[in-house]
Protein backbone atom coordinates (compact mmCIF):
# COMPACT_ATOMS: atom_id res chain seq x y z
CA UNK A 1 0.00 0.00 0.00
CA UNK A 2 1.46 3.70 -0.89
CA UNK A 3 0.31 5.01 2.58
CA UNK A 4 0.87 8.82 0.87
CA UNK A 5 -1.41 8.50 -1.45
CA UNK A 6 -4.15 8.49 1.04
CA UNK A 7 -4.98 11.90 1.15
CA UNK A 8 -8.06 13.81 -0.30
CA UNK A 9 -7.88 13.83 -4.22
CA UNK A 10 -7.47 17.98 -3.89
CA UNK A 11 -3.90 17.60 -1.93
CA UNK A 12 -2.56 14.56 -4.59
CA UNK A 13 1.30 14.95 -4.55
CA UNK A 14 1.06 17.45 -3.33
CA UNK A 15 4.16 18.72 -0.25
CA UNK A 16 2.70 20.57 2.75
CA UNK A 17 4.04 24.14 1.08
CA UNK A 18 2.69 23.26 -2.07
CA UNK A 19 -0.70 22.84 -0.31
CA UNK A 20 -0.37 26.34 1.52
CA UNK A 21 0.70 27.56 -1.79
CA UNK A 22 -2.21 26.28 -3.72
CA UNK A 23 -4.90 27.26 -1.24
CA UNK A 24 -3.36 30.69 -1.68
CA UNK A 25 -3.90 30.73 -5.32
CA UNK A 26 -7.32 29.61 -5.71
CA UNK A 27 -7.97 32.62 -2.72
CA UNK A 28 -6.24 34.79 -4.84
CA UNK A 29 -8.36 34.18 -7.93
CA UNK A 30 -11.33 32.58 -7.51
CA UNK A 31 -13.61 31.00 -9.69
CA UNK A 32 -16.49 33.41 -10.80
CA UNK A 33 -19.29 30.90 -9.18
CA UNK A 34 -17.57 29.64 -6.27
CA UNK A 35 -20.45 30.14 -3.29
CA UNK A 36 -23.04 31.68 -6.10
CA UNK A 37 -25.16 28.36 -5.83
CA UNK A 38 -24.39 27.22 -9.78
CA UNK A 39 -21.50 26.78 -11.14
CA UNK A 40 -20.02 28.85 -13.99
CA UNK A 41 -17.87 25.96 -15.91
CA UNK A 42 -16.28 25.25 -19.46
CA UNK A 43 -14.46 22.53 -21.97
CA UNK A 44 -11.41 21.38 -21.79
CA UNK A 45 -10.95 19.03 -25.00
CA UNK A 46 -7.75 18.69 -27.08
CA UNK A 47 -5.58 21.41 -25.69
CA UNK A 48 -3.69 22.30 -22.40
CA UNK A 49 -2.82 20.63 -19.34
CA UNK A 50 -5.16 22.46 -18.14
CA UNK A 51 -5.97 25.13 -20.18
CA UNK A 52 -4.31 28.87 -19.54
CA UNK A 53 -5.90 30.37 -16.49
CA UNK A 54 -8.56 27.36 -16.41
CA UNK A 55 -9.26 27.82 -12.28
CA UNK A 56 -8.79 31.37 -12.65
CA UNK A 57 -12.44 31.67 -13.99
CA UNK A 58 -14.16 28.03 -13.99
CA UNK A 59 -15.16 25.51 -11.71
CA UNK A 60 -16.61 22.70 -13.80
CA UNK A 61 -15.50 21.08 -16.96
CA UNK A 62 -16.67 18.77 -19.89
CA UNK A 63 -14.17 17.33 -22.07
CA UNK A 64 -15.74 18.76 -25.26
CA UNK A 65 -15.14 16.39 -28.05
CA UNK A 66 -12.81 14.07 -26.15
CA UNK A 67 -15.27 12.03 -24.77
CA UNK A 68 -17.40 11.46 -27.84
CA UNK A 69 -17.67 7.86 -28.81
CA UNK A 70 -16.20 8.70 -32.20
CA UNK A 71 -13.24 10.03 -30.51
CA UNK A 72 -13.06 7.22 -27.91
CA UNK A 73 -13.69 4.01 -30.16
CA UNK A 74 -12.30 5.11 -33.18
CA UNK A 75 -11.59 1.97 -33.89
CA UNK A 76 -13.57 -1.11 -33.07
CA UNK A 77 -12.84 -2.73 -29.74
CA UNK A 78 -9.52 0.02 -29.44
CA UNK A 79 -10.04 2.23 -26.57
CA UNK A 80 -8.48 5.56 -26.28
CA UNK A 81 -9.49 7.04 -22.92
CA UNK A 82 -6.37 9.26 -21.72
CA UNK A 83 -7.79 12.43 -22.46
CA UNK A 84 -10.99 11.53 -20.65
CA UNK A 85 -9.15 9.74 -17.95
CA UNK A 86 -7.00 13.30 -17.01
CA UNK A 87 -10.07 15.85 -17.09
CA UNK A 88 -12.28 13.19 -14.85
CA UNK A 89 -9.05 13.14 -12.23
CA UNK A 90 -8.88 16.81 -12.56
CA UNK A 91 -11.93 17.66 -11.51
CA UNK A 92 -11.65 14.81 -9.08
CA UNK A 93 -8.61 16.79 -7.60
CA UNK A 94 -10.24 19.83 -7.72
CA UNK A 95 -13.67 18.81 -6.80
CA UNK A 96 -14.86 20.56 -10.15
CA UNK A 97 -18.47 18.50 -11.68
CA UNK A 98 -17.53 16.38 -14.54
CA UNK A 99 -19.82 15.74 -17.32
CA UNK A 100 -19.65 13.37 -19.94
CA UNK A 101 -20.20 14.56 -23.49
CA UNK A 102 -21.95 12.47 -24.90
CA UNK A 103 -23.16 8.52 -25.74
CA UNK A 104 -25.27 8.91 -28.74
CA UNK A 105 -25.38 11.62 -30.87
CA UNK A 106 -26.00 11.59 -34.99
CA UNK A 107 -22.76 14.22 -35.90
CA UNK A 108 -20.18 12.12 -33.93
CA UNK A 109 -19.97 8.57 -33.63
CA UNK A 110 -17.57 5.77 -34.49
CA UNK A 111 -17.64 5.21 -38.13
CA UNK A 112 -17.22 1.35 -38.33
CA UNK A 113 -20.68 0.74 -36.40
CA UNK A 114 -22.56 1.42 -39.91
CA UNK A 115 -20.65 -1.49 -41.41
CA UNK A 116 -22.81 -3.81 -38.51
CA UNK A 117 -26.41 -5.53 -38.88
CA UNK A 118 -28.84 -3.62 -36.60
CA UNK A 119 -28.28 -6.05 -33.67
CA UNK A 120 -24.39 -6.28 -33.75
CA UNK A 121 -25.15 -2.44 -33.69
CA UNK A 122 -27.37 -2.98 -30.33
CA UNK A 123 -24.66 -4.87 -28.78
CA UNK A 124 -22.13 -2.22 -29.13
CA UNK A 125 -24.30 0.43 -27.74
CA UNK A 126 -25.17 -1.32 -25.01
CA UNK A 127 -21.33 -2.40 -24.35
CA UNK A 128 -20.13 1.79 -24.73
CA UNK A 129 -22.65 2.93 -22.44
CA UNK A 130 -21.74 0.36 -20.10
CA UNK A 131 -17.60 0.87 -20.65
CA UNK A 132 -18.48 4.40 -19.52
CA UNK A 133 -20.73 3.55 -16.67
CA UNK A 134 -17.80 1.15 -15.45
CA UNK A 135 -14.97 3.80 -16.44
CA UNK A 136 -16.76 7.23 -14.50
CA UNK A 137 -18.75 5.99 -11.63
CA UNK A 138 -18.22 9.65 -10.02
CA UNK A 139 -19.24 11.19 -13.10
CA UNK A 140 -21.60 14.35 -11.85
CA UNK A 141 -23.78 14.31 -15.66
CA UNK A 142 -23.97 12.73 -18.61
CA UNK A 143 -25.29 13.57 -21.93
CA UNK A 144 -27.09 10.45 -22.75
CA UNK A 145 -28.75 11.70 -26.37
CA UNK A 146 -27.21 14.75 -27.97
CA UNK A 147 -29.35 16.77 -30.38
CA UNK A 148 -32.31 14.47 -30.54
CA UNK A 149 -34.72 16.90 -32.73
CA UNK A 150 -31.16 17.99 -35.04
CA UNK A 151 -29.23 14.92 -35.29
CA UNK A 152 -31.09 11.74 -34.66
CA UNK A 153 -28.05 8.63 -35.09
CA UNK A 154 -28.41 6.70 -38.70
CA UNK A 155 -28.32 3.01 -35.96
CA UNK A 156 -31.13 4.93 -34.16
CA UNK A 157 -33.21 1.44 -35.04
CA UNK A 158 -30.90 -0.93 -33.38
CA UNK A 159 -32.13 1.23 -30.48
CA UNK A 160 -35.97 1.07 -31.12
CA UNK A 161 -36.49 3.64 -33.96
CA UNK A 162 -39.15 6.18 -33.81
CA UNK A 163 -41.64 3.15 -32.19
CA UNK A 164 -45.20 3.96 -30.80
CA UNK A 165 -43.96 6.94 -28.71
CA UNK A 166 -41.88 8.67 -31.82
CA UNK A 167 -38.97 8.89 -29.52
CA UNK A 168 -38.26 5.04 -28.59
CA UNK A 169 -34.60 5.38 -29.71
CA UNK A 170 -34.34 7.77 -26.98
CA UNK A 171 -36.01 5.81 -24.44
CA UNK A 172 -34.29 3.31 -24.86
CA UNK A 173 -30.54 4.93 -24.96
CA UNK A 174 -31.96 6.37 -21.07
CA UNK A 175 -32.75 3.12 -20.08
CA UNK A 176 -29.17 1.64 -20.87
CA UNK A 177 -28.08 4.63 -19.09
CA UNK A 178 -29.84 4.37 -16.31
CA UNK A 179 -28.78 0.90 -15.92
CA UNK A 180 -25.01 1.32 -16.34
CA UNK A 181 -24.44 4.36 -14.75
CA UNK A 182 -23.58 4.65 -11.14
CA UNK A 183 -26.46 5.92 -8.74
CA UNK A 184 -25.77 9.90 -8.29
CA UNK A 185 -25.02 10.31 -12.21
CA UNK A 186 -27.43 12.67 -13.69
CA UNK A 187 -28.64 11.50 -17.18
CA UNK A 188 -29.02 14.67 -19.25
CA UNK A 189 -31.19 15.11 -22.43
CA UNK A 190 -29.23 18.17 -24.32
CA UNK A 191 -30.02 20.04 -27.91
CA UNK A 192 -29.83 23.36 -29.65
CA UNK A 193 -31.91 26.21 -30.84
CA UNK A 194 -35.08 24.89 -27.95
CA UNK A 195 -35.27 28.78 -25.81
CA UNK A 196 -34.72 30.80 -28.68
CA UNK A 197 -38.15 28.86 -30.36
CA UNK A 198 -41.47 27.73 -28.20
CA UNK A 199 -42.45 24.95 -31.15
CA UNK A 200 -39.20 23.35 -30.51
CA UNK A 201 -39.32 23.20 -26.53
CA UNK A 202 -42.41 22.12 -26.96
CA UNK A 203 -41.23 19.57 -28.97
CA UNK A 204 -38.69 18.86 -26.47
CA UNK A 205 -40.80 18.79 -24.06
CA UNK A 206 -42.62 15.73 -25.35
CA UNK A 207 -39.08 13.92 -25.26
CA UNK A 208 -39.01 15.06 -21.55
CA UNK A 209 -42.15 14.24 -20.06
CA UNK A 210 -41.72 10.38 -21.65
CA UNK A 211 -38.64 9.95 -20.02
CA UNK A 212 -39.46 11.85 -16.25
CA UNK A 213 -42.62 9.49 -16.57
CA UNK A 214 -40.14 6.48 -16.87
CA UNK A 215 -38.24 8.29 -14.45
CA UNK A 216 -35.05 8.28 -16.94
CA UNK A 217 -33.92 11.75 -16.77
CA UNK A 218 -32.48 13.65 -14.03
CA UNK A 219 -31.80 17.41 -15.72
CA UNK A 220 -32.33 19.26 -18.90
CA UNK A 221 -28.95 20.38 -21.09
CA UNK A 222 -30.06 23.78 -23.45
CA UNK A 223 -27.11 24.69 -25.23
CA UNK A 224 -26.71 28.60 -25.59
CA UNK A 225 -24.65 29.10 -29.04
CA UNK A 226 -24.39 32.30 -30.89
CA UNK A 227 -26.33 31.59 -33.58
CA UNK A 228 -29.06 30.49 -31.12
CA UNK A 229 -29.84 33.80 -28.64
CA UNK A 230 -28.22 36.47 -30.68
CA UNK A 231 -31.27 37.07 -32.60
CA UNK A 232 -33.63 35.60 -29.69
CA UNK A 233 -35.83 37.95 -27.94
CA UNK A 234 -35.29 37.53 -24.10
CA UNK A 235 -38.93 37.54 -23.38
CA UNK A 236 -38.85 34.41 -25.47
CA UNK A 237 -36.17 33.01 -23.45
CA UNK A 238 -37.73 33.66 -19.96
CA UNK A 239 -41.35 31.95 -21.20
CA UNK A 240 -39.51 28.98 -22.41
CA UNK A 241 -36.96 28.70 -19.84
CA UNK A 242 -40.45 28.96 -17.09
CA UNK A 243 -41.87 26.05 -19.46
CA UNK A 244 -38.80 23.64 -18.72
CA UNK A 245 -38.39 24.48 -15.66
CA UNK A 246 -41.96 23.47 -14.51
CA UNK A 247 -41.35 20.10 -15.32
CA UNK A 248 -39.42 20.05 -12.15
CA UNK A 249 -36.32 19.17 -13.82
CA UNK A 250 -32.72 21.30 -13.09
CA UNK A 251 -32.25 22.96 -16.44
CA UNK A 252 -28.45 23.20 -17.78
CA UNK A 253 -26.77 25.84 -20.41
CA UNK A 254 -24.19 23.89 -22.04
CA UNK A 255 -22.84 24.90 -24.70
CA UNK A 256 -22.12 28.93 -24.24
CA UNK A 257 -20.85 31.38 -26.40
CA UNK A 258 -21.11 35.06 -27.56
CA UNK A 259 -19.97 36.26 -30.68
CA UNK A 260 -22.66 38.55 -32.56
CA UNK A 261 -22.76 37.22 -35.99
CA UNK A 262 -19.71 35.59 -35.45
CA UNK A 263 -17.71 38.74 -36.09
CA UNK A 264 -14.74 39.75 -34.00
CA UNK A 265 -15.86 42.79 -32.13
CA UNK A 266 -15.27 43.90 -28.56
CA UNK A 267 -18.41 46.16 -28.15
CA UNK A 268 -21.13 44.40 -30.05
CA UNK A 269 -19.92 40.73 -27.76
CA UNK A 270 -20.28 42.97 -24.35
CA UNK A 271 -23.74 44.29 -25.34
CA UNK A 272 -24.70 40.94 -26.40
CA UNK A 273 -23.18 39.37 -23.10
CA UNK A 274 -24.58 42.07 -21.01
CA UNK A 275 -28.55 41.25 -22.62
CA UNK A 276 -28.37 37.50 -22.40
CA UNK A 277 -26.46 36.49 -19.50
CA UNK A 278 -28.10 38.09 -16.85
CA UNK A 279 -31.72 36.65 -18.18
CA UNK A 280 -29.69 33.04 -18.05
CA UNK A 281 -27.94 33.45 -14.59
CA UNK A 282 -31.17 35.06 -12.66
CA UNK A 283 -33.30 32.00 -13.96
CA UNK A 284 -34.07 30.35 -10.99
CA UNK A 285 -34.49 26.91 -12.57
CA UNK A 286 -30.70 26.86 -14.26
CA UNK A 287 -28.49 25.10 -11.81
CA UNK A 288 -25.53 25.78 -14.31
CA UNK A 289 -23.77 27.56 -17.54
CA UNK A 290 -20.97 25.58 -19.21
CA UNK A 291 -19.23 28.35 -21.48
CA UNK A 292 -18.39 26.58 -25.02
CA UNK A 293 -14.88 27.70 -24.91
CA UNK A 294 -12.51 31.42 -23.97
CA UNK A 295 -9.21 31.02 -25.34
CA UNK A 296 -8.06 32.61 -28.52
CA UNK A 297 -7.44 29.74 -31.07
CA UNK A 298 -9.09 27.08 -28.82
CA UNK A 299 -12.77 28.08 -29.43
CA UNK A 300 -15.56 26.90 -31.58
CA UNK A 301 -16.94 30.07 -32.81
CA UNK A 302 -13.29 31.68 -33.35
CA UNK A 303 -14.50 34.83 -32.34
CA UNK A 304 -16.37 34.06 -29.30
CA UNK A 305 -13.08 34.12 -27.14
CA UNK A 306 -13.10 35.86 -24.36
CA UNK A 307 -9.64 35.84 -23.52
CA UNK A 308 -6.30 36.25 -25.95
CA UNK A 309 -3.87 33.69 -26.42
CA UNK A 310 -1.72 35.83 -23.68
CA UNK A 311 -4.54 36.10 -21.35
CA UNK A 312 -5.45 38.94 -21.70
CA UNK A 313 -9.04 39.31 -21.01
CA UNK A 314 -11.83 40.80 -23.41
CA UNK A 315 -14.17 43.38 -22.01
CA UNK A 316 -16.77 40.97 -21.69
CA UNK A 317 -14.94 38.65 -19.89
CA UNK A 318 -14.23 41.80 -17.91
CA UNK A 319 -17.75 42.39 -17.40
CA UNK A 320 -18.47 39.01 -16.60
CA UNK A 321 -15.86 39.54 -13.64
CA UNK A 322 -17.63 41.76 -12.32
CA UNK A 323 -21.17 41.03 -12.72
CA UNK A 324 -20.44 37.65 -11.11
CA UNK A 325 -18.67 39.70 -8.18
CA UNK A 326 -22.23 41.56 -7.78
CA UNK A 327 -24.00 38.72 -7.32
CA UNK A 328 -24.52 37.85 -3.08
CA UNK A 329 -22.71 34.64 -1.87
CA UNK A 330 -25.83 31.98 -0.90
CA UNK A 331 -23.78 28.86 -0.16
CA UNK A 332 -21.19 27.75 2.41
CA UNK A 333 -18.59 26.46 -0.62
CA UNK A 334 -19.51 22.58 0.17
CA UNK A 335 -21.37 22.66 -3.03
CA UNK A 336 -19.04 20.19 -4.13
CA UNK A 337 -19.29 17.59 -1.63
CA UNK A 338 -20.22 13.99 -2.47
CA UNK A 339 -23.97 14.05 -2.22
CA UNK A 340 -23.96 10.01 -1.97
CA UNK A 341 -21.27 6.83 -0.51
CA UNK A 342 -19.55 5.62 -4.11
CA UNK A 343 -17.01 2.64 -4.15
CA UNK A 344 -15.56 3.07 -7.68
CA UNK A 345 -14.08 0.40 -9.73
CA UNK A 346 -10.23 0.16 -9.03
CA UNK A 347 -8.23 1.37 -12.13
CA UNK A 348 -6.83 0.12 -13.85
CA UNK A 349 -8.50 -3.40 -13.98
CA UNK A 350 -6.57 -5.75 -14.35
CA UNK A 351 -3.57 -4.49 -12.95
CA UNK A 352 0.26 -5.60 -11.98
CA UNK A 353 1.92 -4.22 -9.78
CA UNK A 354 -0.23 -1.46 -8.40
CA UNK A 355 -3.92 0.04 -9.05
CA UNK A 356 -5.89 3.15 -7.21
CA UNK A 357 -9.68 1.91 -5.12
CA UNK A 358 -11.64 5.50 -5.05
CA UNK A 359 -14.48 6.12 -2.78
CA UNK A 360 -16.62 8.73 -1.47
CA UNK A 361 -18.11 10.17 1.23
CA UNK A 362 -21.21 12.95 1.76
CA UNK A 363 -20.35 13.14 5.22
CA UNK A 364 -17.71 12.27 8.40
CA UNK A 365 -17.85 8.48 8.34
CA UNK A 366 -16.02 6.12 10.05
CA UNK A 367 -14.10 4.24 7.35
CA UNK A 368 -12.83 0.86 6.63
CA UNK A 369 -11.45 -0.51 3.50
CA UNK A 370 -9.90 -4.37 3.25
CA UNK A 371 -9.03 -6.55 0.59
CA UNK A 372 -10.31 -10.18 0.65
CA UNK A 373 -9.63 -13.22 -1.64
CA UNK A 374 -12.41 -15.48 -2.98
CA UNK A 375 -11.98 -17.60 0.18
CA UNK A 376 -12.56 -14.49 2.90
CA UNK A 377 -9.48 -14.50 4.43
CA UNK A 378 -8.27 -11.21 4.80
CA UNK A 379 -5.54 -9.96 2.27
CA UNK A 380 -4.92 -6.23 2.94
CA UNK A 381 -6.71 -3.61 5.54
CA UNK A 382 -6.15 -0.33 3.30
CA UNK A 383 -8.08 1.49 5.47
CA UNK A 384 -9.45 1.87 9.42
CA UNK A 385 -9.91 5.68 10.14
CA UNK A 386 -11.99 8.58 10.19
CA UNK A 387 -12.76 10.40 7.08
CA UNK A 388 -14.40 13.74 7.14
CA UNK A 389 -17.07 14.10 3.66
CA UNK A 390 -15.10 14.23 0.67
CA UNK A 391 -13.63 12.04 -2.68
CA UNK A 392 -10.23 10.12 -1.25
CA UNK A 393 -8.13 7.24 -3.38
CA UNK A 394 -5.61 4.88 -1.59
CA UNK A 395 -3.19 2.61 -3.89
CA UNK A 396 -2.47 -0.78 -3.33
CA UNK A 397 0.35 -2.58 -4.42
CA UNK A 398 -0.27 -6.41 -4.12
CA UNK A 399 1.48 -6.64 -0.64
CA UNK A 400 -0.31 -8.51 2.00
CA UNK A 401 -0.54 -7.26 5.60
CA UNK A 402 2.24 -9.93 6.38
CA UNK A 403 4.51 -8.33 3.53
CA UNK A 404 4.43 -10.93 1.56
CA UNK A 405 3.67 -10.42 -2.45
CA UNK A 406 -0.09 -11.49 -3.23
CA UNK A 407 -0.45 -14.12 -5.99
CA UNK A 408 -2.39 -13.90 -8.99
CA UNK A 409 -6.13 -14.12 -8.90
CA UNK A 410 -9.48 -12.33 -8.09
CA UNK A 411 -9.73 -10.45 -5.01
CA UNK A 412 -12.64 -8.41 -2.94
CA UNK A 413 -12.32 -4.95 -1.60
CA UNK A 414 -15.09 -3.95 0.65
CA UNK A 415 -15.64 -0.39 1.84
CA UNK A 416 -17.97 -0.33 5.43
CA UNK A 417 -18.56 3.85 6.21
CA UNK A 418 -21.88 5.17 8.00
CA UNK A 419 -23.69 2.05 7.54
CA UNK A 420 -23.15 1.91 4.06
CA UNK A 421 -21.22 -1.51 2.71
CA UNK A 422 -20.42 -2.25 -0.77
CA UNK A 423 -17.66 -4.84 -2.32
CA UNK A 424 -15.87 -4.99 -5.70
CA UNK A 425 -13.57 -7.67 -7.40
CA UNK A 426 -10.61 -6.99 -9.24
CA UNK A 427 -7.76 -8.47 -10.78
CA UNK A 428 -3.88 -9.00 -10.18
CA UNK A 429 -2.08 -10.36 -12.91
CA UNK A 430 1.50 -11.32 -12.13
Amino acid sequence: MNVTALVPRSMKALTLVAVLSTLMAVDAFSQLAVGKGKFLGNIWGSFGTPPLNFDRYWNQITPENASKWGSVEGTRNSYNWNRVDEIFNYCLEKRYPFKFHTLIWGQQYPSWIMTLDSASQAQEIEEWIRLVGERYVSASFVDVVNEPLHAPPPFKNALGGDGVTGWDWVIRAFQLARQYMAKGVQLHLNDYSIINNTQATNTYLTIINLLKARNLIDGIGVQGHRFELENADTTTIKRNLDALAATGLPIYITEFDVAPGNQLNDATQLAEMQRIFPVLWRHPGIKGITFWGYLQGQIWQQNAYLVTSTGAERPAMQWLKSFMASIPSDVTGDEHLPTTFVLSQNYPNPFNPTTTIRYSLPAASNVNLTIYNLLGVEIRSLVDRRHDAGEFFVTWDGMTNHGTIAPSGVYVYRLSAGGYVQQRKMLLIR
